[in-house]
């Protein structure tokens, strides 16, 4: 080969670098567009993270046992608490599902998570 065919003209590097640089300018702009899209959405609280919340499963069974009253027989009351601990997994499963939650027992938290265990007795009936 001789040595004319080997040389790259001024002109074909100049445009080989023009397009490097171009696709490096394009991946930074859409790098800086996805951090940006990402901010606002955590800002806004749209990222689709649930809120973590508690319930105090002693105080949901204690406030379940009191809702049926005095007059109910001793064998009833333990059927029915029995049904709702066999059911209330689903129940506070489906509730979380349905409000974007993420439900945790108070138990094992230590603080800073908003209690929804009077909000959860109301809205899913068990207090009937």
């Amino acid at each position: 080969m001789t040595d004319a065919a080997n040389k790259i003209s001024n002109t074909d590097l100049f445009n080989i670098t023009n397009f490097i640089g171009l696709l490096s300018a394009a991946a930074c702009f859409a790098l800086v567009n996805v951090a940006i899209t990402l901010t606002v959405l955590d800002r806004t609280g749209n990222l689709g993270r649930p809120e973590v919340v508690s319930i105090d499963a002693a105080d949901l069974i204690r406030s379940f046992v009191n809702a049926q009253g005095r007059d109910v027989p001793d064998e009833e009351l333990q059927a029915r608490v029995r049904a709702l601990n066999a059911n209330l997994d689903p129940i506070v499963q489906a509730y979380a599902i349905e409000r974007g939650l993420m439900i945790v027992n108070s138990a094992a938290v230590l603080g800073g998570v908003r209690d929804i265990t009077p909000e959860l007795l109301q809205q899913t009936g068990l207090l009937q």
